[in-house]
């Protein structure tokens, strides 16, 4: 055998090793094999002194040892044309092998759900805005394995096998709150929550979201039905929702959490909503509504804190700022020499009242809606009413019509028997004359019925307007009843706590006094007490005593 460089084959031009001891007749044709053994060719080594023929062909590939992929209709073709052609002819194709298919996981999540923004209602692009977090219900399928596919042997020209390449297998590992199929090609989420895809390729869902650095451009606002843990800080203009929230510092964000908040460093220009506690080393510029109890640790400054529990400033000061809390206030320092007053409510439900007074807001526009709702289905009745008055008239110059044009006929009638043709010319404008208005009074009845249904259709959208405000005022009622019902089961707590200073000008508000301090006190309790005396209507006042 010998290489062709030009064709990139095996020149085969004697009997093989495959083919050694067998008798091959010189039949004046070269043999030429390509390098994968699936397709063997032929071509003339020059001009043939004979006719080749069909056999001489089967006997050069007999001799050679080619037995798989030989068409007959081929070599018959071939040797029908003479003289023979001098370019090489595909004479045999064998069958390429099949490769296999490698196992993968299909996941039946978003692995890359950010964005780069998302446009907003005004048409901009939102950077801030990278969409949702990837969430799943519980005992939804997150992920599944295609198992491998064997692949099929293949078989060449000299009837030898051709393996096919083994196909890859891949891991399919479950992880925590996640669990396989019987048949282990399935994954499900065992609890709701976020999917994540370790290192390792471990496939398990998570009640907790794990930011390594900020919340940034770079995560854009998170939205996470779950415990969110941030190892840096929240920028500025971000907003956080979720069911509780770890970080190391807050900038000017929007943060709406379910559960607790709990920041090692501080709050900074933050707007707050916890349904559960807040804790910080400090608050400056912030204002912060909390259900549990607010701990700083420093300093609150220029704020407003609302809590429906304590306030502890144990070991540092309230300075220029507004605090509401129902069950206390506890602080080492309250107001300063330099800083404007402080404001303090205790005892009273401040976040309780608010939420009524903005329920109440709902309620009396919800109502004022009502009326005006009311008053123009009025309007629309009486429009109604006024179009029936139309309606009314127009039969009646229906019939005194159709009276004129019976009139009109029978002296039509007498013209024609006369042979009148000016007075019939003059009777028959007359009576086309009615014939339109009688058309015009039906097309007004028409215009007129078909307003009415219009107005009618109107006043039942409106009716049911009406009646759905009614319900959700009638809903809005009983969320105040529920909150003020829960407001009067908590009692509160009229004190406040000062184991420093607390300065003159301090404003106190208890649940039924108030007062304003005219001088610094240090050490001191400052409660609300109710004075009974004989004879005299009871009073509340707030009484300061030592407080050790």
């Amino acid at each position: 055998m010998e290489k062709d460089h030009a064709s990139g084959q095996t020149i085969t031009t004697g009997p093989s090793e495959e083919t050694e001891g067998m008798c091959v007749k010189d039949s004046g044709f070269l043999l030429s094999v390509s390098d994968d053994k699936l397709e063997a060719y032929i071509c003339p080594k020059k001009e043939l002194s004979s006719k080749i023929t069909f056999e001489d062909v089967k006997a050069l590939l007999k001799g050679e040892g080619i037995e798989y992929g030989i068409d007959e209709g081929i070599i018959e073709e071939y040797v029908a044309i003479q003289p023979v052609r001098e370019y090489p002819f595909k004479i045999a194709q064998g069958k390429a092998a099949e490769p296999g298919q490698d196992a993968k996981v299909e996941f039946h999540f978003d692995i890359n759900p950010l964005k780069i923004g998302t446009i907003s209602e005004s048409g901009h692009l939102d950077y801030k805005d990278r969409g949702k977090i990837v969430q799943v219900k519980e005992g939804s399928l997150i992920a599944e394995k295609i198992p491998a596919k064997d692949g099929m042997p293949g078989i060449d020209v000299y009837g030898k096998a051709i393996p096919f390449s083994k196909p890859k297998d891949i891991k399919f590992l479950c992880g925590k709150d996640a669990e396989k199929s019987e048949d282990g090609l399935r994954i499900f989420a065992k609890i709701d929550g976020r999917p994540e895809i370790s290192d390792d390729g471990k496939i398990s869902v998570s009640t907790i979201l794990q930011i390594a650095g900020d919340i940034n451009l770079k995560t854009g606002h998170v939205d996470f039905n779950g415990d969110i843990e941030v190892r840096g800080c929240v920028q500025d203009g971000f907003r956080v929702k979720g069911r509780s929230l770890k970080a190391e510092e807050i900038l000017r964000a929007e943060i709406d959490i379910a559960g607790d908040i709990v920041v090692s460093g501080g709050i900074i220009g933050a707007n707050i909503k916890a349904g559960g506690g807040v804790s910080a080393l400090y608050i400056h510029n912030g204002h912060v509504q909390a259900n549990g109890d607010i701990n700083v640790e420093r300093e609150v400054f220029h704020s407003t804190l609302e809590t429906n529990q304590k306030c502890n400033v144990l070991r540092g000061r309230i300075s220029s700022s507004s605090v509401f809390a129902k069950k206390g206030i506890m602080a080492r320092e309250i107001g300063s020499k330099a800083s404007s007053p402080c404001t303090v409510s205790v005892g009273i439900d401040t976040i309780g009242n608010n939420k009524i007074n903005h329920i109440s807001d709902q309620i009396s526009k919800k109502k004022d809606e009502q009326k005006n709702l009311e008053n123009l289905v009025e309007g629309l009745q009486q429009e109604i009413k006024d179009l029936d008055n139309e309606l009314e008239s127009l039969p009646q110059e229906e019939d005194q019509a159709r009276l004129q044009q019976m009139t009109l006929q029978k002296t039509l009638e007498e013209c024609q028997k006369r042979g009148d043709l000016l007075q019939i010319e003059k009777v028959e404008e007359a009576l086309r004359y009615l014939d339109s208005k009688i058309k015009q009074v039906y097309e007004t009845m028409d215009g007129l019925l078909g307003k009415q249904d219009e107005i009618q259709i109107e006043i039942n959208e409106d009716d049911q307007k009406i009646r759905r405000s009614r319900q959700e005022v009638e809903e809005l009622g009983d969320k105040v009843s529920e909150i003020a019902e829960l407001s009067k089961s908590e009692k509160g707590i009229s004190e406040v706590r000062v184991s420093g200073i607390i300065y003159a000008h301090t404003r106190i508000t208890g649940a039924h006094s108030s007062c304003t301090l005219v001088e610094d006190h240090q050490h001191v309790l400052i409660s609300e007490a109710k004075i009974v005396e004989l004879d005299q209507p009871a009073e509340w006042q707030m009484n300061i005593y030592p407080f050790r």
